[in-house]
């Protein structure tokens, strides 16, 4: 599953950031207090104010060594700050969940 299948979906209702985590959950061997613990990063609380979504990206990235993601994401997205790219209106919070999906996986797939 992708984590947009998780993103703001019932049962759970998981904001971005846990919906990242959980889709990668098995792959990254990621504990369930760890998805709750990412609630505090979802709608902009994430250091620096950084996307939920790109912050749990980076922190599976940096889990397993890999190279940031943050400048790709700023381009495809118009910023790494959740605030700024929600006053732009041209991503949705959706949409970063997506980017940040897809960028990690091609991240994985350049390093197998």
């Amino acid at each position: 599953m992708k984590a947009v299948d998780y993103f703001h979906k019932k049962p759970a209702l998981l904001n971005c950031a846990q919906a990242k985590l959980t889709a990668w959950q098995k792959e990254y061997d990621i504990a369930e207090n760890t998805i709750l613990e990412f609630k505090q990063y979802g709608g902009g609380r994430a250091p620096e104010g950084a996307c939920g979504a790109l912050y749990a990206a980076e922190y599976l990235m940096k889990k397993h060594h890999q190279q940031s993601i943050y400048k790709e994401f700023s381009v495809y997205a118009g910023s790494i700050a959740c605030k700024e790219i929600r006053k732009n209106g041209v991503v949705s919070c959706q949409k970063c969940v997506e980017i940040a999906d897809e960028l990690l996986q091609n991240a994985r797939a350049k390093k197998e």
